[in-house]
Parts: structure tokens; sequence; C-alpha cells
């Protein structure tokens, strides 16, 4: 897979968020499975994750940025996602820094595609340009729990619709 091929899907995604959000169009969660996967920053392939536990993922893999509120509940029913929102630093010193926001695609109880369907967009954007210029350095620095945010924003798009 090409690395560019994380900023056409995201170029691709903003181009269709409103018919999707009108109900126009499906969301391929697929593709964002392979983009995660391809990425190599979780130990596991993307639905692997999605039966285990959220004590399970805390104590082997999370780097501790979600809220994870509810340990034995698995991490599809979470309600936490790290959002990719920045990205700056020196290429040519290798010292690249992403910061990144908490959104909760339920936060007045219902259940909001758009919130979900903007985390997945907007994070592989700038993860997307990241990639676009050093891969290597990419992996060692994107948050392992932004990464899981966006398989479970992506899976939420499909089974919550």
């Amino acid at each position: 897979m090409e690395t560019l091929n994380t900023m056409m899907l995201a170029d691709d995604l903003a181009l269709s968020q409103d018919k999707f959000l009108n109900g126009e169009q499906a969301f391929d969660a697929e593709a964002v499975y392979k983009v995660i996967d391809h990425l190599g920053v979780l130990n596991r392939p993307i639905k692997d994750y999605f039966e285990m536990t959220q004590e399970q993922y805390y104590e082997t893999e999370s780097d501790h940025k979600l809220t994870l509120l509810d340990m034995s509940s698995k991490l599809v029913d979470l309600h936490d996602r790290i959002l990719t929102n920045h990205v700056d630093g020196y290429v040519d010193q290798n010292e690249i820094h992403l910061t990144y926001n908490h959104e909760d695609p339920y936060e007045d109880g219902v259940y909001s595609q758009e919130v979900d369907y903007h985390v997945v967009s907007y994070s592989l954007k700038v993860i997307g340009a990241v990639e676009a210029i050093d891969a290597t350095d990419l992996k060692s620095v994107l948050s392992k729990d932004a990464v899981l945010s966006l398989g479970l924003a992506s899976y939420a798009l499909v089974h919550n619709a």
C-alpha cells in the first residue's frame, strides 16, 4: 500500500461527508481498517480489538490517552475518541509532534455520526500528511489510542447507523 492511500482516503471521506451524513452513501470501514493495519502502530489487526475489553487493552497496549471508565466493557462500547488534530516539528531533525483532542460521539446521550466521521476524516488527513513526509517516524510518534479511535469510530459509523 502506498503512503498516498491515507491522504486519498482522507480526501475521499471529506468529499463524501454530506452524502454519508444524509444517508445517500455507505461508510467504507474496510478501507479505513486497511489503512490502520498498514500504519503498523497497533500490535494486532484492528478488527482483533473490537471484542477486547477495555481492561485487556489498557493492560497490554494503551498509551493511556483514552478515558476508559468501564473496564469490563468491550472497546466497541467506548464513547471516548482521540482525534489526531495537529502536527508540527522538524522533519529534518526527526522531531515530529502530534497533538490530540478528546471527542465523544455520545456527548448529548445520542450517537452523533458527524463526530465519528470527523474523527476519522480529520485524523486521517493529519496522519496522511505526516506519512507522506516521513512514514518511519510516524510509527514512533503516533498514539496507539488515536489509531484505535479510528477503528472504533469506523466500526460505530457502520454499526450505529
